[in-house]
């Protein structure tokens, strides 16, 4: 299994999916295609289940996303809070800029919905 690298662009974020555990999502997501652009990301995430990893770290650091890339991260975090059910340690470490209220209650409304340990780390501008 090799890792999953995606340079961002204007529209869509930066993804660093390693073997080791450490995943991050970083940057603006507003692609034209949310479900082409996370099916890739979710198919690695499935196929990385298979190597028993001992730890799952995801890391969202997202200035900006749309709606259709909101939904495609709630399936994203779905499928991390399966692999939690399966007995593996995952949990997600939230991004937000100190004085950016509407990420910061986006990562509380996910961390509402998915049974999953999420981290907050406010970042300074």
């Amino acid at each position: 299994m090799e890792n999953l690298l995606i340079n961002k662009t204007d529209k869509t974020p930066s993804i660093k999916f390693n073997t080791d555990g450490e995943l991050r999502i970083e940057g603006r997501s507003i692609p034209e295609n949310s479900i082409e652009f996370y099916q890739g990301v979710i198919s690695w995430l499935t196929e990385f289940k298979k190597t028993n990893p001992k730890k799952i770290d995801l890391h969202v650091s997202l200035e900006y996303f749309n709606s259709s890339s909101g939904k495609l991260l709630l399936i994203l975090f779905r499928h991390l809070e399966q692999i939690k059910k399966e007995g593996y340690d995952a949990k997600i470490y939230w991004y937000h800029v100190e004085n950016d209220e509407d990420m910061a209650e986006a990562g509380q409304d996910y961390e509402s919905i998915i049974k999953l340990p999420f981290k907050y780390v406010q970042v300074l501008q």
